[in-house]
């Protein structure tokens, strides 16, 4: 069902506007602090919550504004592992999912930043929904402040891995990102993002000349440009090396470490002759590789490899040179492992 809501979510507003409204309604500038530490630090569901603000300001502000840009319609929980996928509806009634990975000390959340995904990777269940829209930063840091309302526990880790390319969404990802890192937004290191890319050059070079330090992690997939262009028929069309080029241009401007996804799909790209090559062109600046088996995904055709094909593989990689993991499935009963996410069900 379709929520009508005509305000604006307040986190999306520029912040000059937001000063203009404070400025025009003769409301003092400190309490834009207290709002954002609210909103940020103590969870507040809504204005109301806000016990500090003068009640009138609180209902000024509802009736101006909504707080959240997401509401929470339901999660399912892993009886494997634990991994809960999150399910939200936009303002629009759009489906947005978030994936809660719990491991030891650590929590991470693998955060969606569009509606549906144009990008079609032959092996991904977001490739099967279709384009629908891009997520706001509201909408992005919405699936973290909601989650930890719900679970009442402090996310650790954010991967922005899950559905859509988020360097399509440049402007609001990098926006949320800011959020995320200033000291009075969420205030999390740098180091604690990893942000995905199906390859997008020209944006990968834009956010190393923009500054925004993450850790940067590169969906390979393949070192022949044949080859990627068919399992990835959109991001397939830049080539291996430029791509490469790129990576490598990111983490000496930021100086930061790249991570090389690396999917194994049986009889496909995991050959030798693959490991050769990717142990070649990866080397020689600050990275890794994740090779992530397949998962499966209803209605595609791909296998995952055998054990022992992943092993060797990664010995391969090793015996070159390479720094290599294999990634471990999480959620694959609900449909959240690497790969999986796909349309509601």
């Amino acid at each position: 069902m379709t929520i009508k809501d005509s305000r604006k979510t307040f986190l999306d507003i520029p912040s000059d506007d937001i000063l203009d409204f404070f400025k025009r309604e003769k409301i003092p500038a400190f309490r834009l602090k207290q709002i954002h530490e609210w909103f940020f630090r103590k969870r507040a569901a809504s204005f109301a919550e806000m016990s500090d603000l003068p009640a009138a300001l609180r209902k000024q502000l509802d009736e101006t504004y909504r707080l959240h840009a997401l509401i929470l319609s339901r999660k399912e929980e892993s009886k494997l592992d634990g991994t809960i996928r999150y399910f939200f509806r936009g303002h629009d009634g759009k489906s947005v999912s978030t994936v809660y990975l719990p491991d030891s000390d650590r929590l991470s959340l693998c955060l969606s930043t569009q509606v549906g995904c144009a990008y079609k990777c032959s092996f991904c269940a977001s490739g099967l929904v279709p384009f629908q829209r891009q997520l706001s930063a509201a909408e992005i840091i919405d699936q973290i402040l909601l989650i930890q309302q719900d679970s009442e526990v402090d996310v650790t880790n954010l991967l922005f891995m899950g559905m859509g390319e988020p360097l399509a969404n440049y402007a609001q990802v990098v926006q949320a990102i800011r959020w995320i890192t200033f000291p009075l937004g969420i205030g999390m290191s740098p180091t604690r993002l990893t942000l995905s890319t199906s390859g997008l050059i020209p944006q990968i070079i834009k956010l190393a000349d923009d500054g925004i330090r993450v850790r940067l992690a590169v969906s390979l997939h393949s070192v022949r440009d044949d080859l990627r262009l068919k399992i990835m028929p959109v991001s397939g069309h830049f080539g291996v090396r430029p791509l490469i080029k790129a990576a490598k241009y990111y983490a000496q401007k930021t100086e930061s470490e790249v991570t090389f996804e690396y999917i194994l799909l049986a009889g496909v790209n995991d050959h030798l002759i693959d490991a050769n090559r990717l142990a070649y062109l990866t080397k020689g600046f600050l990275s890794k590789i994740n090779l992530i088996p397949y998962n499966p995904v209803k209605g595609l055709t791909y296998e995952r490899p055998s054990h022992e094909s992943i092993y060797r593989f990664q010995n391969w990689l090793r015996e070159r040179g390479a720094t290599v993991f294999i990634r471990k499935p999480k959620g694959l009963d609900i449909g959240s492992a690497c790969g999986q996410l796909g349309a509601a069900a």
